[in-house]
């Protein structure tokens, strides 16, 4: 068997395993339980982020991002830069640090799987109260251009600007939603 067909099967098996598991992956997180009892939101697959002690004013909508998950660090910080200026365009107010009061904490959570010419990244942002109940969940996902066997390694200032974008208006939609 030519090299490359071996090489076109193994990225095939991968492909199908890893979409095989992110579809299990977001399966069992669309449960009508989202299993964080009462201990506040979920960060990462470990800690757990307290509710809030001071509740935000009423009647005053905020958004706070908290750390992103599946994401590389410097990619993250990309999106997250974006996602602040998008969202002050936008009239989103952020509230910037972990222990303010904020109406709203949104976690996002990042899976990148790279194909033989682009790179699929599949994300999800939870909207979280103040006392930390999941109260929507936003799910969708970006193509970047190009793949070098590193499915984050294509992710340019295009793919996390497009990132942000989609993550303000799914925001703001929601926010206007909610406050109707």
């Amino acid at each position: 068997m030519p090299r490359s067909d071996v090489s076109f099967g193994r990225r095939s098996f991968l492909m199908r395993a890893g979409v095989l598991a992110l579809a299990g992956g977001l399966l069992a997180a669309c449960s009508g339980e989202n299993g964080l009892g009462d201990g506040g939101s979920l960060i990462s697959g470990r800690t757990r982020l307290p509710p809030l002690t001071v509740q935000p004013p009423a009647g005053h909508a905020s958004v706070q991002m908290l750390p992103f998950t599946g994401i590389p660090v410097t990619i993250a910080d990309g999106v997250y830069h974006s996602f602040r200026r998008r969202a002050a365009e936008a009239g989103i107010e952020i509230v910037h640090r972990l222990d303010e009061p904020a109406t709203y904490r949104v976690q996002g959570h990042f899976v990148a799987l790279g194909h033989e010419t682009s790179t699929t990244i599949i994300f999800t942002y939870e909207i979280f109260d103040a006392s930390g109940r999941r109260l929507h969940r936003i799910v969708g996902q970006e193509v970047a251009k190009g793949s070098d066997g590193d499915p984050w390694g294509r992710v340019d200032t295009d793919a996390e600007e497009r990132l942000a974008v989609r993550a303000t208006r799914a925001i703001k939609a929601w926010l206007t939603r909610a406050a109707t």
